[in-house]
Order: C-alpha cells, then sequence, then structure tokens
C-alpha cells in the first residue's frame, strides 16, 4: 500500500522546514526528476509546454537541464511568468540557449507543466485550444505532477492533457484517481523533491492498494472438511440470475459450502454444485443478500442480518428500512455502484443527486464513512474506493472488462465467501476488490468478459 494525500502542500512546507530546504531547490529537484524520466526514452526532440506558475518554472529547469544533451530541446510559453520562480527560471531558460517557439510543434516526446495541481475551474478557450493540440500531437506525452485541466478533485470540466505517464512530485495525490482521471493520468510515477518518501510523507487516511497486497485464500491444512472453509447462504430474488452468479462465485473463491435461499423453484433452476435452502441453514456463517431482490425485504433477511456477517448489495440500497439496518448491525460490507450509493446516502439523510456523487466521490464515500465508521462500503468503480473508519482504500487497478452486467454480482459472492473464511469485513472487501480487478486487468481491453468467465478465472490465480 502507499500512502495518497488530497493535497502534497503541506508535505513541501513540512520538507523545507525541517531540511532547510528552498523552494528553489524543491523546484530544482522535480526538474531533475522530470529530465530522468526523460532519460527513459530513446533521444528525441522534447517539446516543453509552459504555464505562467510554478509548474511552467518545473518546465524552464527541465528545459535548461536538457539544453546540449542528446534530446533537442523547446520550449512554448503559453502564458508569460507570473509567479517569481517561474521567472527565475525563464531568464535561466533563456540564458542557456532554450529555444523559445511561437506555436507548438511536432515532437516525439511533449512534457505537459502548463498547470500541474494548482489548477481550479473551468479552462478558458485558448487552454482548451490548446491542449486539444497537445493531444493531438504524437509521440509520448508526460504530465508534471497532475495533467493539465484535471483539478484538485479529480475533476475535469471539458478536457484534460491526455497523458502516458505522469510524474506525481513527492508523493501520489488524490486527484489521480478519480473515475475521470483515469483516462487521462497513465502509468503514475511518485518521484521525490530531494526527500526520500519516508521522510517526505506523513501517515494519511488515503491509501493506495497495489498488486502485492492481495491475500488469496490458502488451504494449508489437510485435516479439514467443507464445514472448515465456511457456509455462504445467498438470498435469491425473483431476478435469479444475479443471486446465482453470486452463489457460483462465492462457491469458486473457496466457500466449502453455498446455499441459495429463495423461491422453491431454485431448487430446479440452480446449478447442481449449489445447495438449496428453504430456511436460513443455521450453520451458515456469511450471507449475501440484495441481487435480484426487488425494494421489500424478504421474510428471511432480518435472520441472515442477526446470524453472521453479510454482503448487502443491489437491492438493499433502496429499501426503506436500510438506514435502521445500519445502524443495528456491524458486520456489513456494502457494494454499491455510483447510483446505488446515491440510494444509500438518502436513506441516511444526504440530500444528494447522482452528478454530485460523480464529481465528488470520495468526499461524500469519507462523510459516509465518518458517520458509519463501523461498516465497511465498497464502492464500484474505473478505481474502486473501500471505506472503513474514515480510511479510504483505492483500488486503480480495474479495466473497462469488468463493465458488464453481473460483474458486481460476482464481486458480492467473493466478499461473501471470504467472510465465509474467516477474513474480516475489510479484509474480504480489500482482497475480493483487488482479486476481481486483477482478473479484468488480465483482460483489459477484451469486450467478452462475461460473468461466468469471471468466475472461471477466480481458479487461475496465484496464492
Amino acid at each position: 500500500m502507499q500512502f495518497v494525500y488530497p493535497s502534497t502542500r503541506p508535505l513541501d512546507v513540512r520538507a523545507q522546514e525541517r531540511f532547510v530546504l528552498s523552494a528553489e531547490l524543491l523546484m530544482e529537484n522535480a526538474a531533475m526528476a522530470l529530465q530522468q524520466a526523460i532519460y527513459q526514452y530513446p533521444p528525441a526532440r522534447v517539446l516543453v509546454v509552459c504555464g505562467s506558475g510554478d509548474n511552467g518554472g518545473d518546465g524552464y529547469a527541465l528545459a535548461r537541464r536538457l539544453q546540449g544533451s542528446a534530446y533537442e530541446v523547446c520550449c512554448y510559453a503559453h502564458k508569460p511568468p507570473k509567479s517569481a520562480l517561474c521567472q527565475v527560471q525563464f531568464d535561466r531558460a533563456l540564458r542557456a540557449g532554450v529555444l523559445l517557439l511561437e506555436d507548438i510543434e511536432p515532437c516525439g516526446i511533449v512534457m505537459d507543466c502548463l498547470y500541474g495541481s494548482g489548477f481550479k475551474g473551468e479552462l478558458r478557450a485558448p487552454d482548451q485550444a490548446l491542449i486539444a493540440r497537445l493531444n493531438a500531437l504524437e509521440g509520448v506525452k508526460i504530465a508534471c505532477d497532475v495533467p493539465s485541466g484535471l483539478d484538485s478533485q479529480g475533476r475535469i470540466s471539458t478536457l484534460a492533457f491526455k497523458a502516458d505517464k505522469t510524474i506525481s512530485m513527492g508523493a501520489l495525490k488524490a486527484a489521480l484517481f478519480s473515475d475521470m482521471a483515469k483516462d487521462f493520468v497513465g502509468e503514475i510515477v511518485v518521484e521525490d523533491l530531494g526527500v526520500g518518501r519516508g521522510l517526505y510523507e506523513e501517515p494519511s487516511d488515503l491509501l493506495m492498494l497495489e498488486e502485492q497486497d492481495l491475500i488469496l485464500p490458502v488451504r494449508s491444512k489437510h485435516h479439514v472438511h467443507k464445514g472448515y472453509f465456511g457456509h455462504v447462504c445467498v438470498g435469491v430474488g425473483a431476478h435469479s440470475g444475479a443471486g446465482l452468479l453470486c452463489a457460483l462465485a462465492a462457491l469458486r473463491f473457496g466457500a466449502g459450502l453455498v446455499s441459495v435461499l429463495g423461491d422453491l423453484e431454485l431448487a430446479r433452476l440452480k446449478p447442481l454444485e449449489l445447495m438449496y435452502a428453504r430456511d436460513v441453514p443455521p450453520q451458515a456463517n456469511a450471507f449475501a443478500l440484495g441481487m435480484g431482490m426487488g425494494e421489500v425485504l424478504p421474510p428471511y433477511a432480518q435472520a441472515m442480518l442477526e446470524q453472521g456477517a453479510c454482503v448487502l448489495d443491489a437491492d438493499m440500497f433502496y429499501t426503506p428500512t436500510l438506514k435502521e439496518i445500519l445502524e443495528q448491525y456491524h458486520q456489513l460490507v456494502l457494494t454499491p455502484h455510483p447510483k446505488e450509493f446515491v440510494g444509500l446516502l438518502r436513506a441516511v439523510g444526504f440530500e444528494v443527486e447522482l452528478p454530485q456523487v460523480l464529481q465528488s466521490r470520495l468526499e461524500y464515500l469519507h462523510a459516509f464513512s465518518q458517520a458509519y465508521p463501523h461498516i465497511v462500503v465498497l464502492l464500484k468503480g474505473a478505481n474502486s474506493y473501500i471505506a472503513h473508519h474514515g480510511q479510504i482504500y483505492i483500488n486503480p487497478l480495474g479495466a473497462p472488462s469488468l463493465a458488464k452486467a453481473g460483474s458486481g454480482d460476482v464481486l458480492a459472492g467473493m466478499v461473501a465467501s471470504l467472510l465465509a473464511q474467516g477474513y474480516s469485513p475489510l479484509d474480504a472487501a480489500l482482497n475480493a476488490s483487488l482479486a476481481h480487478a486483477l482478473i479484468g486487468r488480465a483482460h483489459v481491453h477484451s469486450y467478452a468478459l462475461t460473468p461466468l468467465d469471471l468466475i472461471a478465472h477466480l481458479g487461475n490465480m496465484e496464492v
């Protein structure tokens, strides 16, 4: 895991004070980091596009460092220098003989130093026109700190620089992990500012999950039976496909036994490997509820909630008694997508619409987690967020191949399976989310990854 920050400005100030580093020296170190990023590519013509603030200053310092190297460097000043450091670096670049262009030209590498993390509001028409032209250029595109057009909340009002790589200075920034940012940041790389990350960073309530954080179930003991690995019970509603996918995923992901509970017709429709239950099985220790349910709670819902840890999904977020459930039961993992998250927020008193949530998912999730710290929420999206006790874990590993009906039902079953096998609600959500995302990532551009394919691949993951 890595720490993520809404803003790294406090970390910059802390580093300056603690290690007696001037802002100018931090800028020189940023330019050095950009230079090293350039050196990972074969020598080519480098176009550095500079704004008027400190991000532009980073660009002019980079250009000076590249001048006279194997890389032919040129700058385009979109605006005259405005900040004091930008002016200093502009003058130094001129003294070094850096070529200033009157317009952008074709190149092998484009370095975006227009706005960085300081951008607010909306791009003016000239900015939009420039960024559109930069995006249309051939060659490698690198963003300094944050792609221009992306604000500190990760929002994009019109368009943004579409980077192949983003060099995040000092530490990871939350803006880089919004759903809207996913198509613009490319590969995210952290570079230091002359202070190692262990000294520069402080603990944060935001964390980014990595592939190596995944802990899969391991069957290390031999003297065991199916009950040793837990019993999942899935409530299957009138639209039975969703519940059955959830149940199959739970079984495939390691649960020793999975029962489905619903209409008697399920006994005939269910796959052979699933058990049918007329009532909540007394030995079941994890549950999943809400898939295809409708807005009326089934009669067995309360028994499920009282007996063990429960995954709530889909229609559960529109049930009238949801607030009471959240206040009464603690062993809950909620797995909404954004529209369902709106239903969840409204149920507990937030007056919110879907566009607001899409613009500020992180803020609303943090507010919910502060109000209900005992509940785990896995908010699905291009980047999934998992919240518990005010901490939010970001899973950036998801892929567009997962954008298909039924993928979320599989995820709910995976969470329930880990709950049955003894994982805590938080660990079940984290590890199911990672495993689910990594399967999608292995088929990142596929249009054909079905829920049944997802379930099948659960058996191919390396422990």
